[in-house]
């Protein structure tokens, strides 16, 4: 009886002992299965970051989509779009002149101010809210020149004047050049718009209304 006794004891114990390893076994497994889960995650995160494109067809670059000198042309045409449009975009009324004049003196130096103080001067903005004249502008094409810093610029744009009776077309071309400085709020691509020079902004035509 007390044989029988002992072959038990040590049956159960056996069964203890595999029940340990089989729980250490699954937890193990857990453990494993969540921080391969976690490391596949970052990983997939991580490739997001990431573009591949081919070299001839024969290799394979990695480029960051961050990379700073692939979106400099791409920063300097829309830096240069949106000084244009802010500082040529006016409607009769104060407060939008000053904010977009504004916006677009926070791109450029101070020969935009120089710009902007000589139309002031003239009574140009007076007489676009006392007419309700409206203005805007599209641009039409750039041509920077990025094989000299700082870059050199040509903007082509087509001005509209709409008066109460009329419609005028303008050209307008400019040139200036772009540097680099520290981005801002207010300056999100960290360039600045310098010596601005207003080539051309004949009359192309005119409609009555």
């Amino acid at each position: 009886m007390e044989k029988t006794i002992k072959a038990f004891s040590r049956i159960e114990n056996s069964f203890k002992g595999i029940k340990i390893i089989a729980l250490t076994a699954m937890v193990s497994s857990g453990i494993i299965a969540i921080t391969s889960i976690v490391s596949a995650l970052q990983y997939a995160e991580k490739q997001r970051e990431k573009i591949y494109v081919l070299d001839q067809g024969k290799s394979l670059l990695l480029a960051l989509q961050s990379d700073k000198v692939a979106n400099k042309p791409i920063e300097v045409k829309d830096h240069i779009t949106r000084f244009h449009e802010l500082f040529f975009t006016l409607a009769p009324n104060v407060e939008s002149i000053e904010h977009n004049i504004n916006a677009a003196l926070n791109l450029a130096d101070r020969r935009a101010y120089e710009h902007y103080n000589d139309l002031q001067e003239q009574g140009y903005y007076s007489r676009l809210i006392n007419a309700s004249i409206s203005q805007s502008l599209t641009v039409d094409s750039i041509k920077i020149d990025f094989s000299i810093y700082p870059y050199n610029a040509r903007t082509y744009a087509t001005m509209y004047i709409v008066r109460s009776n009329s419609l005028v077309v303008k050209d307008l071309i400019t040139t200036c050049t772009v540097r680099e400085i520290a981005r801002s709020d207010a300056n999100p691509h960290g360039l600045l718009l310098e010596k601005l020079e207003i080539i051309n902004n004949d009359t192309r035509k005119e409609k009555i209304r």
